[in-house]
């Protein structure tokens, strides 16, 4: 672990779980509520999951990225900074 980091508590951990449960759930109960309402089959329903979804791994993503080290993270930000190739 690179310095200025820290791990991941458990309420972290919780708030992942969370993040996605209620996305995906509030995705397919809207959807519910629109097909049942049109009466149509369950396509606003798969609608619906398909958004949650998207929702919980937008989410997800927000959560974690303070604990994941990426490449943007590794990239230089200047000249001065990448390294030096020697002949």
């Amino acid at each position: 672990m690179t310095a200025g980091r820290r791990a991941p508590t458990l309420i972290d951990l919780l708030q992942i779980g969370a993040v996605c449960g209620i996305s995906i759930g509030i995705g397919v109960f809207a959807g519910y509520l629109i097909d049942r309402t049109a009466g149509t089959p369950p396509l606003f329903t798969f609608i619906g999951l398909a958004i949650g979804i998207v929702g919980a791994a937008t989410g997800s993503y927000r959560v974690i990225r303070p604990f994941v080290s990426g490449a943007s993270d590794r990239a230089p930000d200047s000249p001065e900074q990448a390294p030096q190739q020697k002949d």
